[in-house]
């Protein structure tokens, strides 16, 4: 009974590991749809494809993922909407300067696209401008 016991500890401290970031940081990107109709994101880095995802008005597409030790993971998506489309790097070392650990928000707007590290209401200073659609 006792060695099932640890068995039993030893698994779930296991899974708990494996579940989360061990020695690296856990990143979480939420692609905010602020636009009137849905749109379609395809997120993508060098080793996984979290593939294509359509995103209503008013909602987001949240992804999370854990960083390489030394902090050079990359995530890029392609964006739809209505007629328009436009490619950015989600993730990258402009996305690390101005949302620095743990969440990275960005606005999807008519006008085009804003990053920011915190999930506040829009128009406010925290959010940034990064690109039109194409």
């Amino acid at each position: 009974m006792h060695h099932f016991l640890l068995y039993i500890i030893l698994t779930s401290s296991l899974i708990s590991i494996t579940n989360s970031c061990f020695f690296t940081a856990k990143w979480n990107v939420y692609l905010i749809n602020d636009t009137p109709d849905n749109f379609v994101a395809h997120v993508m880095s060098k080793d996984d494809d979290l593939g294509n995802h359509i995103v209503p008005s008013n909602a987001d597409y949240y992804f999370s993922f854990c960083d390489r030790w030394d902090r050079t993971s990359q995530f890029d998506a392609e964006f739809w909407w209505d007629k328009k489309y436009q490619c950015l790097g989600v993730v990258n070392d402009f996305a690390r300067s101005k949302c620095h650990w743990l969440a990275s928000y960005w606005l999807v707007r008519p006008e085009g696209f804003y990053v920011s590290m915190y999930n506040v209401s829009f128009p406010r200073p925290e959010w940034t401008f990064v690109k039109s659609w194409g």
